[in-house]
């Protein structure tokens, strides 16, 4: 390394460091030349420290970080108790949590969790629109955290197992307060 210019040397290692901060570990432990060019001003404005601070946040129990990462692990990796229980730890928090909750519930199988959920969700809205308007928030960061596409709930969701109005709702437009969890299960089953 030692033909390579030093300021080339640096900005290797400040582009590496803005793919992750990952990637740096090497050069800190590589020696005091390389640990000080990590440190240096230019390399540090540009590392991205967004994966870091998510998981200082999620290892502290910061409700926001263990929402997304329970969303995350549930539409990626597929149910598992552990992330089901990550999201019930902080479903009543707020309104989107506990919407994602019940979807999540229902997507993993969990019918009659999932209504009870339901029921004290929709007794915290005040309309069925404000209701609606949170499944689309939800919907929408179902869909950015990215889904995997590996059909992760197949089998999970018991088809047998429907609200009763369920057919009487022929569109999006009509559906009741009983059942608009469970629509939103099924668009989530189908694009995970």
């Amino acid at each position: 390394m030692s033909f390579i210019p030093n300021p080339l040397k640096a900005d290797i290692i400040r582009r590496i460091g803005s793919q992750s901060f990952r990637y740096l570990h090497p050069f800190i432990t590589a020696g005091p030349w390389f640990k000080e060019i990590v440190y240096s001003r230019e390399v540090l404005l540009d590392v991205d420290l967004d994966e870091f601070m998510f998981n200082t946040r999620l290892a502290e129990g910061h409700k926001t970080a263990r929402y997304i990462e329970s969303l995350r692990r549930l539409t990626q990796v597929g149910p598992s108790v552990e992330a089901l229980e990550m999201l019930g730890e902080v479903a009543y928090s707020d309104l989107y949590t506990m919407f994602a909750f019940a979807v999540m519930l229902l997507c993993c199988g969990s019918y009659e969790q999932g209504m009870i959920v339901t029921r004290n969700f929709m007794a915290r809205v005040e309309t069925l629109q404000d209701a609606m308007d949170i499944a689309d928030v939800v919907e929408s960061q179902v869909r950015n955290i990215g889904h995997g596409g590996c059909k992760v709930f197949s089998g999970y969701i018991h088809f047998l197992e429907y609200p009763i109005c369920y057919f009487d709702h022929n569109t999006d437009c009509t559906v009741c307060q009983h059942c608009l969890v469970f629509s939103y299960a099924n668009k989530f089953h189908e694009i995970c």
